[in-house]
C-alpha cells in the first residue's frame, strides 16, 4: 500500500514530517474499510517509519483486525531496495499475510519486479492504491501473483455500492 495524500513539500522542515491532508486521512479510512473483506485477517503490517505512511498504517491498523502491533522500519523509507525487502520478508513466516507501507517509487519498483521478476511491469501507484500479491512460499522475483490492485477511488467506489 502506498501511503494516502500528503500534504505539500515545502511546509515543513523535513520530508519525512508532512502528514497526511484532511482529505488524504478521510479517503484512507475509506480505503481500509473497503479492505477488511479482502486482506483480514493480517498477520503483520509493516509500514515506513515516515509520518504520512505510519499514519496511513494506523488507519489500515485501525479498520483491519492484525494479530501484532504495526512495525515500523526503514526499509520501507530510505534503505528500501529490493533485496533488502526480500531479505526482510524471509523474517516471517511463509504463510504470514502482511501488508506493507510505503512510497512510490519503491512501491511501483517492487511490485514489478515481485510479479515478472526484472521489474519491467509498470503499476503507477497513486496516493492510496493497495496491490495484493500471492506467493506460494516466501517472497522471491518473479513469483508473485498478482490478487488485486485498487486505486483508492474504486475501493470507494465500492463501498458507495453496497
Amino acid at each position: 500500500m502506498r501511503h494516502g495524500e500528503a500534504e505539500r513539500p515545502g511546509g515543513h522542515a523535513e520530508d519525512r514530517l508532512r502528514p497526511l491532508t484532511a482529505h488524504g486521512h478521510a479517503t484512507q479510512q475509506r480505503v481500509a474499510q473497503a479492505l477488511v473483506s479482502l486482506i483480514q485477517p493480517l498477520d503483520y503490517l509493516l509500514s515506513s517509519p515516515v509520518l504520512r505512511a505510519r499514519q496511513t498504517a494506523d488507519i489500515a491498523a485501525a479498520a483491519i483486525p492484525c494479530t501484532t502491533p504495526i512495525e515500523e522500519t526503514s526499509i520501507l523509507a530510505d534503505a528500501c531496495t529490493v533485496g533488502a525487502v526480500l531479505n526482510l520478508l524471509q523474517e516471517y513466516p511463509r504463510d504470514a499475510r502482511i501488508l506493507c507501507v510505503s512510497h512510490e517509487p519503491y512501491m511501483s519498483r517492487l511490485s514489478a519486479v515481485f510479479l515478472d521478476g526484472e521489474g519491467r511491469s509498470a503499476i503507477a501507484f497513486q496516493p492510496g492504491s493497495v496491490l495484493g500479491i500471492t506467493f506460494h512460499g516466501h517472497p522471491s522475483p518473479g513469483h508473485g501473483m498478482l490478487r488485486f490492485f485498487f486505486q483508492p477511488h474504486d475501493l470507494v467506489s465500492l463501498l458507495d455500492a453496497e
